[in-house]
């Protein structure tokens, strides 16, 4: 008996609220000190978060592809099996956590609080509290599920990164980011050729920018101390110093890096392109940093790329710059 709890739904009691037809669940519970429960359900291609009163209509609805739903496995490790699933709306977040201590005994089994669950809620980041699943009410489906729907959608997990990423194939481009050896360092960079949105490169002359429009002077000041103009068109912001673009941002998916890279990614897309995150940098911060590799361009040396994460850990800006034009 105890064996075959490693698959199918493990649960005390139904919470009330039933998947719709074609979907299963995947966590629900009801929440201690309140008439409410939430559901979270999926099927190959969605999954769906409602919450609200016990038996009424939902208060709230959020849906999520499973290409870019934000599932977290189990990690293999402990006693407890824990996982969950975090939906986004409009800068909150939602992280639904279900689980269960493994029992090794019968008498463990005989317990009515071995399941457990919970609701993390964060507005841009920051922690506005839990609400805690009733022990006896918690369903939660392990084995399967949510891992082989991510597995059907061509993504595999990566420990180092704690993230999904796209299963690569002979049809799929080979990573990005590069190392390069500098003064005896293993660094992460990369190529001079990626600091490029559609036809304009950093580092090209004005003149090559003239479909684009002309630039105007600015009050901004580039690190050699002299004041920059700038050309702005939709969706991409050009700085040029000394008749060279010396800094460009894109805030619109209409422009994109040779490899692919573009505003509305999510985080699992980027490092699937990127194939792994840079060395020394958080999995989830805000930003992604990298600098060009060092080749034969002198001007190459001080280019730098970030990419900035908003909201639903979507990318909201990519921005080159050079600091020596």
């Amino acid at each position: 008996m105890i064996g075959n709890l490693c698959f199918g739904i493990i649960h005390a009691a139904e919470a009330g609220a039933a998947c719709s037809q074609g979907q299963d669940v995947f966590t629900s519970c009801r929440i201690e000190g309140r008439n409410t429960e939430v559901l979270v359900c999926h099927d190959d291609q969605f999954a769906t978060y409602s919450y609200g009163s016990i038996g009424q209509a939902p208060d709230l609805i959020l849906s999520e592809t499973i290409a870019n739903l934000d599932f977290r496995p189990w990690s293999g490790l402990g006693k407890a099996i824990v996982e969950s699933v975090i939906f986004y709306n409009q800068g909150y977040s939602y992280e639904v956590v279900g689980g269960f201590d493994r029992p090794f005994s019968d008498e463990e089994m005989q317990r009515e609080d071995w399941h457990f669950g919970w609701i993390d809620i964060a507005q841009n980041g920051n922690t506005l509290g839990r609400l805690d699943c009733v022990p006896e009410t918690v369903s939660y489906a392990f084995g399967g599920g949510l891992y082989d729907a991510k597995l059907a959608a061509r993504q595999e997990w990566d420990e180092g990164t704690q993230s999904w990423v796209p299963v690569l194939d002979q049809t799929t481009p080979p990573p990005v980011l590069m190392e390069h050896v500098y003064q005896g360092i293993v660094q992460d960079c990369l190529p001079a050729s990626e600091f490029r949105f559609d036809g304009v490169q950093l580092g090209d002359p004005l003149e090559k920018l003239g479909k684009l429009g002309s630039p105007e002077a600015t009050d901004e000041i580039a690190f050699s101390g002299h004041r920059m103009d700038r050309m702005t068109v939709p969706g991409l912001q050009i700085d040029i110093l000394h008749e060279l673009v010396v800094g460009m941002v894109s805030t619109s998916p209409d422009w994109d890096t040779p490899s692919g890279l573009r505003v509305g990614l999510s985080r699992d897309e980027v490092i699937g392109i990127l194939g792994r995150m840079p060395s020394g940098q958080a999995d989830n911060g805000h930003e992604i940093l990298s600098h060009v590799c060092l080749d034969t361009q002198k001007t190459a040396i001080t280019w730098s790329a970030v990419i900035g994460f908003g909201q639903a850990d979507r990318v909201q800006s990519i921005r080159f710059a050079s600091l020596a034009p």
